[in-house]
């Protein structure tokens, strides 16, 4: 059964759900591109439909996990004509980063699941082998990792996430400019467990210390996208395990991507607005604000990814940052963060 387009194709739903859809069919919905008075039509209506999921959807899932010691980040992602991968860690406090990126044409070694709730999805190539299995219906996954990294180390892990059955995910379609579709599947408050292990040296992540963020995105994407993110989990000062997740500019719609969460419970959030206080500065200080938040993030280590090509351009920056501030619930309660470590995304790419 398909969740959010009929099977004759069209728009989607607009919505969102307090749980992972088991069959966001994006790629079923009609767009606007070069090729779509073909639609429908025998024969051309074939190449078309190809021609639009195989080289205009972009998918990806993303997962970071944090302990006291390790901040790590990793991703399997295809736009059809070209796959990513990569992992990166960053020993904390001290900000050593350890990295891998690999871009691989077509969907050469790479497979993407239709969703985050059952299958796995996984990227392998020279010196980088990522697999993340999708379990209980996207509220827990499993993930192995192997990596040379960029400076000749080693970096492998096996890590389980767990969110429990009464945990408010969120999932939610809307629609971006120009005729396209967005889904997404996010979730920031896993208890995490496993290991992690960099040139020999072991790291153990622990339930109750070590915390997960997941992003699953099915996505039309804009030739030209632009948007800055924010993703982290920890604990408040009181010691609730809080998520955030937060988008600037957020697309015009009712329903939205940015939440916090506290003890899995989500309460969507407004208002948001991401600044770099120095925007030519890769390290340099994050100011986050939105309805009844106020934080300032502070650079511990950062990675950046780059392609210029003739059709492709693209800049991808995580800022792995540590987290201090206020929030206020609808329920009056006001939790302080400090020095919760996420990361801050500034992307910027043309495909």
């Amino acid at each position: 059964m398909s969740d959010l387009v009929d099977p004759g194709g069209g728009s989607p739903i607009i919505g969102a759900w307090d749980h992972p859809l088991a069959n966001p069919n994006l790629e079923d919905a009609r767009i606007v591109h070069s090729l779509d008075r073909f639609a429908g039509i025998p024969g051309l209506g074939r190449a078309e439909a190809a021609y639009r999921q195989k080289l205009r959807l972009k998918s990806w899932q993303y997962m970071t996990a944090v302990t006291d010691e390790l901040f790590i980040a990793f991703v399997v992602g295809t736009a059809g004509f070209a796959s990513n991968g990569f992992v990166y860690a960053a020993e904390l406090p001290g900000g050593a980063v350890h990295t891998k990126f690999a871009i691989t044409p077509l969907t050469v070694g790479t497979h993407l699941a239709s969703s985050s709730t059952a299958g796995s999805h996984s990227f392998s190539t020279r010196g980088l082998g990522i697999t993340i299995e999708n379990l209980d219906g996207g509220r827990r996954f499993a993930a192995h990792l192997e990596a040379r990294t960029e400076n000749g180390g080693q970096l492998a892990a096996d890590l389980a996430f767990r969110s429990r059955a009464t945990d408010d995910h969120l999932s939610l379609c809307v629609p971006l400019p120009g005729g396209r579709w967005n889904y997404t599947h996010k979730f920031a408050a896993f208890e995490v467990s496993g290991r992690v292990t960099i040139d020999g040296r072991t790291i153990d992540l622990a339930p109750g210390r070590s915390y997960g963020t997941m992003d699953f995105t099915k996505m039309y994407a804009l030739r030209h996208s632009v948007w800055k993110w924010i993703s982290l989990s920890g604990r408040t000062k009181h010691g609730k395990l809080i998520g955030l997740n937060l988008v600037d500019p957020t697309p015009d719609a009712a329903v939205s991507e940015n939440a916090l969460w506290i003890d899995g419970k989500r309460e969507p959030l407004a208002d948001v607005r991401l600044e770099q206080e120095q925007p030519t500065e890769a390290a340099g200080p994050w100011r986050i604000s939105a309805e009844n938040l106020d934080l300032d993030m502070r650079a511990v280590a950062h990675v950046e990814q780059r392609l210029d090509l003739p059709l492709v351009k693209q800049r991808l920056r995580h800022v792995v940052g540590s987290f201090s501030g206020r929030l206020l619930t609808k329920s009056g309660h006001i939790h302080d963060l400090e020095n919760v470590v996420g990361i801050a995304e500034d992307y910027d790419t043309w495909w």
